[in-house]
């Protein structure tokens, strides 16, 4: 009270400039001790004394000039009682409503939250206790400290520089600071921080990490992926706890490199969701997932880039080839399913063209073409792209089985036996067994009689084109057909044909007797050998017009109708 009235007194013989410099010293050393406080203060004072020939025109004002500069004494210290007992505002900090919470009650409230683990509400408390007393370095410190246990190291860092610029040596936040930056492979900065704040510990830390790092740059720049792999293994299993996304893209393009490309999508994946737009890794992981030829979430991946920067060349790149390469796979997919497999040979083999180092896409697209030239019974060209595939991947099972197929419509039978125990050797299961069992039989029959061969067809034949190709043969040999000046030895050569194609077809057209012939069983007795042929052929009620043949004691014989 004593110095409210002083200074309302003198009020007017003060220059207002000299008030406005008084509370800003105040401020500046509102942080010190009080003790160090008036020091500082009584200097600022003696700062302020103006010369005596300008401050007393008048030797009998001595007296009243004095008392003047007693008030700003008095003024001063009561400037810094206020300041201290938070009556005044901080410089820069909005006024304090009535009733409203103190910094102090929101830090400790933010403690109490962070005790019970709920560091949402511990940040919105600090937050407000920073709007109020934004110069006070225990909020941004308290801050930081929650901010770390959240897991979110880089903003800590933030905080924690902020404490420092207003209290620089702040021991606390240097150790703190430190810890984070070690935590987020900023290891250098660690360690200056280590330094500063003398702890030898984790000064050595930080000097590890440096050098893990610095072993890992070393061995990119000479190509050296597995080993810089082992060295960004080091920094973050022992020291970059908080795996922070730069280190993460490094790992992640390391076994991009590799081409292991599973294991780049899951390193790009956690740096993604450390910062969900980060360019670099979208790029990444979409070129990840395009290799695999998972197209659609490639797709993905690169249009929420572009979202971003529609100009970003990798991703612009990517998506464009995507999209000409996906169109012609879709085009050749339909035309397969209408049954038109030349034209989707020719869409696949388009598609092919458009990215040469796409090897899974090259070995699902091959083994397409070859399924195609299959049905077209282009038995060398299905061979050539089953080949494609195995020079990739000589385990390919699906190509080895397709090659077998292929090699036994080109009646290639030692090849396909070979191809299909090889198949076997790399999988023995159910297909592959089967495909064997295929191989082997195709190969015993070729020994003996083919019927289908004999008939002319493939292995593969419709039940329709086993009939026609029957009923072309019968015309052609039936016994009628025989010339009677022929020889006798070139008229059993075609009577023996004759009966060969009617033998054949009793067993092809038969589904039952025509799966145990194709499993190997003897069926030697199914055929009509020893038998007549009731009813004619197929197509020709009754049989054929006029004439027979004599076989095995029993005249056949061939009427007109």
């Amino acid at each position: 009270k004593t110095a409210t009235a002083k200074i309302s007194k003198v009020f007017e013989r003060v220059d207002l400039s000299v008030v406005r410099k008084t509370a800003l010293a105040v401020h500046a050393t509102k942080h010190n001790k009080p003790s160090q406080q008036l020091e500082s203060l009584r200097a600022h004072v003696a700062s302020l004394r103006p010369p005596t020939q300008s401050f007393a025109v008048q030797p009998q004002r001595h007296s009243s000039t004095r008392g003047a500069r007693d008030a700003i004494v008095a003024m001063l210290l009561y400037l810094l009682l206020a300041s201290l007992r938070g009556a005044l505002p901080v410089t820069g900090a909005p006024r304090k409503a009535a009733g409203e919470e103190t910094p102090g009650q929101l830090r400790s409230k933010a403690d109490e939250a962070l005790l019970k683990k709920d560091t949402d509400t511990a940040l919105s408390l600090l937050a407000r206790a920073i709007k109020l007393e934004p110069d006070n370095e225990r909020n941004y410190f308290k801050r930081a400290n929650v901010l770390k246990r959240a897991g979110k190291a880089s903003r800590a860092v933030e905080d924690l520089d902020s404490a420092l610029r207003i209290k620089p040596g702040y021991g606390a936040a240097l150790v703190m600071r430190a810890r984070a930056l070690l935590g987020i492979g900023r290891c250098a900065e660690a360690k200056r921080d280590y330094d500063a704040a003398k702890d030898k510990d984790g000064s050595t830390a930080a000097a590890g990490c440096m050098e893990a790092l610095q072993a890992a740059d070393k061995a990119r720049a000479k190509g050296d992926r597995r080993l810089e792999l082992e060295h960004l293994a080091e920094v973050l299993e022992k020291y970059a706890a908080d795996q922070p996304s730069h280190l993460l893209l490094l790992r992640a393009r390391a076994h991009y490199d590799r081409r292991d490309f599973y294991e780049c999508i899951a390193e790009s994946g956690k740096a993604l969701k450390q910062a969900p737009d980060d360019l670099e890794a979208l790029e990444l992981r979409g070129s990840a997932y395009y290799f695999l030829a998972d197209h659609a979430m490639a797709k993905t991946h690169w249009q929420q880039a572009l979202r971003s920067d529609p100009e970003h060349p990798g991703c612009k790149s990517g998506y464009k080839k995507l999209r000409s390469l996906t169109k012609k796979d879709a085009a050749g997919d339909k035309h397969f399913e209408n049954g038109d497999h030349a034209k989707a040979v020719e869409q696949w083999v388009s598609a092919l063209s458009v990215d040469d180092s796409h090897t899974i896409f090259h070995t699902s697209t091959n083994l397409k073409i070859a399924s195609s030239y299959l049905q077209m019974k282009d038995y060398a060209n299905a061979k050539r792209h089953c080949d494609a595939v195995l020079s990739q991947d000589d385990t390919n099972i699906d190509a080895l089985i397709k090659r077998t197929e292929a090699e036994i419509g080109g009646e290639d039978y030692e090849s396909a036996r070979r191809t299909a125990s090889r198949a076997r050797e790399v999988s023995d299961d159910d297909r592959t067994r089967k495909n064997q069992q295929r191989a082997e039989v195709a190969l015993k029959q070729s020994r003996e009689v083919n019927h289908y061969k004999v008939l002319g067809v493939g292995r593969d034949a419709r039940t329709k084109d086993i009939k026609k190709a029957y009923r072309d043969a019968a015309l052609k040999y039936h016994p009628d057909k025989i010339a009677p000046d022929i020889s006798d030895s070139e008229r059993e050569r075609l009577t023996a044909k004759f009966q060969e194609i009617a033998s054949a077809y009793e067993i092809l057209s038969d589904e039952d007797t025509r799966a145990k012939y194709d499993n190997g069983e003897d069926v030697s007795g199914s055929g009509q050998q020893g038998q007549g042929f009731p009813g004619g052929f197929p197509g020709f009620p009754g049989g054929f017009p006029g004439g027979g043949f004599q076989q095995g004691g029993q005249r056949f014989t061939f009427t007109f109708r």
